[in-house]
C-alpha cells in the first residue's frame, strides 16, 4: 500500500517532456533569426547613415571652392533640355533671381564636371569632400579606411563592410506635351552607366560580411547636378 507514482501519470509526464524538446529546436531557430535580423538591420543603419554623409558632401570636386559657391556644373553627356539657355547661365524654367547657374562668378567662368576616369579620392584632399570621392573606398564596422577605431561591443557583427561604387547614369528629359520638360530616367538604380560626365551621379553601397558569405545587402541613391541654392544676404 505504499503510495508511488501510477504509469499513466509517468506516460503524461512523457509526453509532456517530448512536447516541450520538440519546440526547442524550432525556437533555437527563432532565436538565431531574430538574432540575425537585428544585426542585419544594424548594419543597413551604419550604412544609410554612411549614405547620408556621401549625398551631404559637394556634387563634384569642381564645386567645392567657396568662391564658386557650387554652380551647376558643364557635363558631357545630357539631354539639351537641360543645357544652358542660350549662354545665359541659366536652364529653361530657372528663374534669372535663382543661384542655380552655370556660372556664379563675376567672370562669367563656366566649370566642367570631373570625368569618370578621375573618380576617387583626388591628389589635394586627405579626406572625401565630394560624392565621387567615395569611389572605391571600403568601410568596416570595426575600422574605417581613414583608421577610426570603433568601440568594442558598439556592433554585433564585426565582420560586416561596407563597398561605395560611383558611376554616372544616363539622364533623359522628354517633353511632357508642351513647352515645359519633366527629367525622367528609366530605372535608375539599374540603368546603363555612362564613361562620359552626365547630371546624375549614382551611388551604391555593398555591405558584406567575412562570418556569413550569402549575405550581401545593396543600397542606392542618386543625386543631380543642379547646383545649391544660395541665402540672400542683407547689408547693413
Amino acid at each position: 500500500m505504499r503510495k508511488a507514482i501510477a504509469l499513466i501519470e509517468l506516460l503524461f509526464a512523457m509526453v509532456i517532456i517530448a512536447i516541450t524538446l520538440l519546440a526547442v529546436p524550432n525556437l533555437l531557430s527563432k532565436t538565431s533569426k531574430s538574432a540575425n535580423s537585428a544585426i542585419d538591420q544594424e548594419a543597413i543603419s551604419n550604412a544609410s547613415s554612411y549614405l547620408d554623409l556621401i549625398l551631404s558632401s559637394y556634387w563634384d570636386e569642381n564645386a567645392t571652392e567657396a568662391k564658386l559657391k557650387n554652380p551647376i556644373l558643364k557635363v558631357q553627356k545630357e539631354d539639351s533640355a537641360l543645357s544652358e539657355y542660350n549662354s545665359s547661365g541659366r536652364r529653361v524654367g530657372i528663374p534669372k533671381t535663382s543661384s542655380r547657374k552655370f556660372s556664379l562668378e563675376s567672370n562669367g567662368t563656366r566649370y566642367n564636371a570631373t570625368s569618370p576616369n578621375f573618380f576617387g579620392l583626388d591628389f589635394n584632399d586627405s579626406e572625401p569632400d565630394d560624392i565621387d570621392d567615395f569611389n572605391g573606398r571600403t568601410v568596416t564596422l570595426t575600422k574605417t579606411s581613414e583608421a577610426t577605431t570603433v568601440a568594442d561591443g558598439d556592433y554585433k557583427d564585426k565582420s560586416i563592410s561596407i563597398a561605395t561604387s560611383i558611376n554616372y547614369i544616363d539622364d533623359n528629359s522628354t517633353p511632357s506635351g508642351y513647352s515645359s520638360h519633366t527629367l525622367s530616367f528609366s530605372n535608375p538604380f539599374t540603368s546603363i552607366s555612362t564613361t562620359q560626365s552626365t547630371n546624375i551621379k549614382a551611388i551604391t553601397l555593398t555591405l558584406t560580411s567575412t562570418n556569413d558569405s550569402s549575405k550581401k545587402i545593396v543600397l542606392k541613391a542618386f543625386s543631380c547636378n543642379i547646383g545649391s541654392q544660395r541665402l540672400k544676404e542683407r547689408e547693413f
